[in-house]
């Protein structure tokens, strides 16, 4: 399980799903524990969390002119698994090479 794919369809099919309301300020916070965000243009959000011994994430929200969002907030997905050790140590391996691939890119 190497790949980011690879484990966001592990997490989403044996996880538990959970929704909640946020505002919009929450929301922005959560990006302070993301890991391997992506941000697509048209405002649909994913990411991992790793809740080290208690639980995996892999979260998204949909904040396009079809998602689920209001004035007051938006809608967060997430599904959790328990924690694992083997996922979570190849998530940060992910995040480490994307942080060298960015760092390579700007000539760091």
């Amino acid at each position: 399980m190497r790949s980011r794919e690879s484990i966001q369809s592990l997490i989403k099919r044996t996880g538990e799903v959970v929704a909640r309301w946020r505002t919009w300020e929450q929301a922005g916070r959560a990006n302070d524990s993301a890991l391997l965000r992506e941000s697509l243009p048209s405002g649909y959000h994913n990411w991992f969390v790793v809740e080290r011994s208690k639980a995996i994430w892999w979260i998204y929200s949909d904040s396009s002119g079809g998602g689920s969002w209001s004035s007051r907030g938006i809608e967060i997905t997430g599904y959790r698994i328990p924690y694992d050790e083997t996922i979570a140590q190849n998530i940060y391996e992910l995040a480490y090479e994307q942080i060298v691939d960015k760092e390579r890119i700007r000539g760091v």
